[in-house]
């Protein structure tokens, strides 16, 4: 299992950063099933482990069968379900997204 936010190392991209939208919608689905996850301060508001749900995307790229993606605006994020983060709030535990590579507009 390859870690999740080295995806763009694996796909055509136009730079180093970003993928092209039918890159996107070639290798990755979206799935009925969702998960509740924390940027932990990466956008610059999550800072005590606030929480959003998103849904979960699968890619048929070799080696990346169990990671689980989500898309929040331009950008494809992996779950790092090694790096858990307990939410003041609530006292809960959430996984960690990591920014894997940008989707460019068609």
């Amino acid at each position: 299992m390859k870690n999740g936010w080295n995806i763009r190392n694996d796909l055509y991209s136009i730079d180093s950063t970003t993928i092209s939208k039918a890159t996107f919608e070639k290798h990755f689905f979206k799935t009925s099933e969702k998960v509740t996850f924390t940027f932990n301060g990466w956008d610059g508001k999550s800072y005590d482990g606030e929480t959003r749900t998103a849904c979960i995307y699968k890619t048929d790229l070799f080696g990346y069968d169990t990671a689980k993606f989500i898309k929040v605006g331009k950008s494809i994020h992996c779950i790092d379900e090694a790096w858990m983060v307990t939410e003041k709030a609530t006292g809960e535990s959430h996984p960690t997204a990591v920014w894997a590579v940008d989707v460019a507009k068609a």
